[in-house]
């Protein structure tokens, strides 16, 4: 009989806490909602250590997009980027703008945040996990990248958040498939500065 009521209570724990387990959405990250003004800081990731070979000015906004049973699944942000400093190399890409375009929703047959980005200078779409830690204030975002003469990007990209989620650093390390499995180098740096409404 203890045996029999010590299983039941169990059981009982075990289905109440599943119950209290609620499904992530969307509106779990409407702290990314609104205008960023943005820098990047884009390194050489074949050759660490250097400085960066061209930085971006811009900006993106942040907001909630298609419905389902009039509730928002997307968030979905949009930008613009001008290159704003070159290295010696990288002269002729002065001035250059790009747009951008990255969707986050989250996907109960991953069980995770997935982001999708298209670049309007890059013929290739970033697919995406994002991971939101809520305590520590972060994404963290693993991804891949169709890059020239069949090679893939992969990446890490991390966005930590100040305790108000006004702005946010980010770091992105990646490994090209020319590179040993291993070896994952700064790619990217940047900024994110929440504006004002």
């Amino acid at each position: 009989m203890k045996t029999i009521l010590a299983f039941s209570s169990a059981l009982i724990l075990s289905l109440s806490c599943n119950a209290q387990e609620r499904t992530p959405k969307v509106q779990d990250l409407d702290f990314y909602l609104g205008k960023w003004e943005i820098t990047f800081e884009i390194y050489d990731t074949h050759n660490p250590g250097n400085e960066p070979i061209f930085t971006e000015k811009g900006w993106q906004e942040c907001g909630y997009d298609l419905k389902y049973k009039d509730v928002p699944m997307f968030l979905t942000c949009t930008g613009e980027l001008i290159i704003d400093s070159t290295d010696a190399d990288h002269t002729r890409g002065m001035g250059r703008k790009r747009e951008i375009l990255e969707t986050i929703r989250y996907s109960k047959f991953e069980n995770s945040f997935e982001r999708i980005g298209l670049y309007s200078n890059w013929p290739a779409t970033g697919i995406e996990t994002l991971t939101y830690d809520s305590v520590g204030r972060m994404f963290i975002i693993r991804g891949h990248l169709n890059v020239q003469d069949n090679m893939l990007e992969r990446y890490v990209d991390t966005y930590q958040f100040n305790e108000d989620y006004t702005y946010a650093e980010r770091t992105n390390i990646a490994n090209f498939s020319d590179m040993p499995i291993t070896e994952y180098n700064l790619t990217l740096k940047a900024t994110y500065k929440k504006l004002k409404d």
